[in-house]
């Protein structure tokens, strides 16, 4: 494996660590739109120790690309202004949302005036940004992307595939999110939340099941021949791990079935990524003629490898240490 072939592989595990963990938060979203106020702070809850933490897995992606790959973060720059902007602005309008909503309504006190519109700014902000992300992914299997950005503004990320592949992603991380927070509901003893975000799982996992058959047949014939060749492995990740997950949720094993939700997206990324290999643009630019020259993507790997294995460990104890506050409101454990 050479230096460029590393640094592809901590982009492909960024982009899997942010779909999974942070993909989670945007769901939350979703379900904090609910007039259940047992269900908002129980998102609130499971949200304020990660929520900045998992943007880390993304700065990754960035600094790899601009550092290991300068052509293709360049050229992606360019023809991915339009949904990448977009998610930009949902990412900081969703953060901005979340820290007033907190500030603007003090347990046991009265919520201060206009804390719930920023708690719609907040869901609609968490459910735009991941859509905006769908669409880059759907417009770059596509192959309708130019290096110039000659493809136009908007005009290549409203045609069906990016569409579907932005419903996609908004489908997966509600469906993640309805997992984590299913588990979340049973670690405090609420019942009733459990039955609520059980079956909430069980229908938007079902969803995003149908969107990914969906976007099969939207597919250019080079990456549907990908992933039936050397991506058929992703593939049968994704395929098992979300069969596994409504299995395990429809059994009660909640724990377990964490575990294999965040296997179906993670599969799923694996098989766009396996199917665009070795294109940054499929046609247009080569991921090896935009990669910078090994005596930089040597060192850049080592440096990027490092951060990791000092990031990971510390990720997970700072999870492993604020999510065991047990700070949950009485009454939330009582529904």
């Amino acid at each position: 494996m050479t230096a460029i072939d590393g640094l592809a592989l901590v982009v492909f595990v960024g982009l899997a660590a942010y779909a999974v963990l942070g993909g989670a938060d945007f769901g939350a979203g979703l379900w904090d739109l609910s007039r259940n106020r047992p269900q908002r702070e129980l998102v609130s809850k499971a949200m304020a120790p990660v929520w900045e933490a998992n943007h880390v897995w993304l700065i990754f992606v960035v600094i790899t690309l601009f550092t290991g790959f300068p052509g293709a973060f360049g050229a992606l720059s360019r023809a991915l202004v339009a949904p990448v902007s977009v998610a930009l602005l949902g990412i900081v309008l969703r953060g901005a949302a979340f820290v007033f909503r907190q500030y603007g309504a003090p347990h046991g006190g009265t919520p201060v005036r206009g804390t719930a519109l920023w708690g719609r700014v907040f869901a609609i902000a968490s459910l735009v940004t991941p859509f905006a992300f769908g669409t880059a992914a759907g417009a770059l299997a596509g192959g309708q992307l130019r290096p110039d950005g000659s493809a136009g503004l908007w005009r290549p990320f409203l045609e069906p595939l990016p569409l579907v592949a932005g419903l996609l992603a908004v489908s997966c991380c509600v469906y993640l999110a309805a997992v984590y927070l299913t588990r979340d509901a049973e670690r405090i003893g609420s019942p009733t939340l459990v039955v609520r975000l059980r079956r909430r799982a069980l229908v938007t996992g079902v969803l995003s099941g149908a969107l990914a058959l969906a976007a099969l047949p939207l597919l250019p014939p080079e990456m549907t021949g990908e992933l039936r060749g050397v991506g058929l492995p992703a593939v049968a990740v994704s395929a098992t791990g979300g069969v596994l997950g409504l299995v395990l949720l429809w059994r009660r094993h909640h724990s377990l079935a964490r575990v294999a939700a965040a296997a179906a997206p993670a599969g799923l990324l694996a098989g766009w990524a396996i199917a665009l290999h070795p294109w940054v643009m499929p046609g247009a630019m080569r991921l090896t003629d935009s990669a910078a020259p090994p005596v930089i993507a040597g060192p850049v790997l080592g440096v990027l490898l490092t951060g990791l294995a000092l990031i990971a460990p510390g990720y997970l104890f700072m999870v492993r240490v604020l999510r065991a506050q047990p700070d949950e409101p009485e009454q939330l454990a009582q529904t």
